[in-house]
């Protein structure tokens, strides 16, 4: 099962073929973020069986953050990645690519599942190069706890399709003339 947030994660999986027998939960019909990893605890206490996945965005992931204590108080097993791309990249490309309102707090995300739930063992892991995730994967598939997994990207790093929404987002909110920053 792939529970995948809006923005960057969901603009990724989106034009993905999927294996028999994947569901993907997805909530794209508002466009508002946060709502993954509670959906993650629902999934995972409806189907604890199957093995589940996260892809969550750093803004996402911080109006939510707590319910990370709820699946490690329940001993769940997910794989959490986390994509850490410093802020809400999806509206840096629609409007304000440097704009602080567009900024986030820096966490040290692959600590808190340690702050969060002391008590409970979890694999946590920090990567920013392809060799570090394929060695983080084959870590990961051998836990029998929950595996958070931080993605570091880039700020402006995303997939061509959603660069191309944000692009179609901007000109159907602003039209030809986009509004200008008041000094």
């Amino acid at each position: 099962m792939l529970v995948v947030e809006n923005g960057t994660s969901g603009a990724a999986i989106g034009g993905m073929r999927m294996p028999n027998g994947v569901t993907v939960v997805n909530q794209p019909i508002w466009g508002s973020i946060g709502y993954t990893l509670p959906a993650l605890l629902g999934t995972m206490m409806a189907a604890p069986q199957r093995r589940q996945l996260l892809f969550i965005g750093d803004g996402s992931f911080q109006l939510t953050a707590q319910e990370l204590s709820t699946l490690l108080r329940h001993e769940q097993k997910p794989i959490v990645f986390l994509i850490n791309n410093d802020g809400y990249t999806i509206e840096r490309y629609i409007l304000g690519e440097t704009s602080s309102y567009n900024d986030i707090g820096s966490w040290d995300y692959a600590k808190l599942p340690a702050v969060l739930s002391p008590q409970t063992q979890a694999f946590c892991v920090a990567v920013a190069t392809s060799q570090q995730l394929e060695m983080a994967l084959e870590q990961a598939s051998r836990q029998d706890q929950l595996a958070f997994i931080e993605v570091k990207l880039p700020m402006m790093d995303s997939p061509p399709a959603m660069k191309e929404f944000c692009r179609r987002c901007n000109s159907f909110n602003f039209g030809l003339h986009n509004p200008r920053r008041i000094a």
